[in-house]
């Protein structure tokens, strides 16, 4: 399989310029596309991360933008059905990204710097060309890599683990605060004491999270 790692700069895209303004970031994945009364529909999902009122000012800009034609969340994961006016010159494009033949190895990553980096395999390197001279020629594309080389795991933004918001918060913060490091440069109730945390709640909410972590892990290997 060839796989290509590339970023691009959309000027016209509904996401980069929220993600920078809003220093969010987004896994995006899309899913199917058609055309539509002269119009191409998009729907696609994803996960959003970033601060919490960040990642409510991006919804909340995204709701009243007039191309997205429904928005459903569930706590970060979000379902997106966005509407595009097309021209013959841009459905062409359009068409080369949502070519069947490609398959995207890793959700989208529209970073908070308002690039998209993607990662594509295809069987056929004259095809997956096509897709990177698109990106370089029309989108401020730069190619990192294209080699020949077998697929390990594909991953997809539905497939996680479900914890709940504390259980979430507690994972995070224990990892931002390098608790996983090794070695390890604090303890628990360090940890808990330093954010003003109850230590028995957030143990019990951190192991929680390793748990549903670790087992949702193991059982897709």
């Amino acid at each position: 399989m060839w796989i290509a790692k590339f970023k691009l700069k959309d000027d016209q895209d509904i996401y980069s310029s929220l993600c920078e303004k809003f220093k969010v970031e987004f896994y995006a994945f899309p899913h199917t596309n058609y055309i539509k009364d002269r119009k191409i529909n998009l729907i696609l999902s994803g996960t959003i991360s970033g601060k919490e009122e960040n990642k409510k000012e991006f919804l909340e800009s995204l709701k009243i933008d007039k191309r997205i034609k429904s928005l459903e969340s569930y706590k970060d994961y979000l379902l997106i059905h966005a509407i595009h006016p097309i021209s013959r010159e841009s459905k062409a494009e359009i068409r080369i990204f949502y070519n069947p033949e490609y398959i995207i190895i890793k959700p989208i990553h529209i970073s908070s710097d308002g690039w998209e980096y993607w990662e594509v395999g295809c069987v056929l390197r004259e095809s997956l060309n096509k897709l990177i001279n698109s990106a370089l020629k029309h989108y401020h594309g730069e190619l990192f890599s294209i080699n020949n080389e077998k697929i390990k795991t594909i991953s997809t933004v539905n497939i996680a683990p479900d914890v709940t918001d504390k259980q979430l918060e507690a994972i995070k913060l224990a990892y931002k605060n390098g608790y996983y490091n090794y070695p390890r440069n604090l303890t628990l109730p360090v940890l808990a004491s330093s954010i003003k945390k109850s230590y028995s709640t957030f143990q019990e909410n951190l192991r929680k999270a390793e748990n549903k972590i670790i087992s949702h892990f193991l059982n897709y290997r």
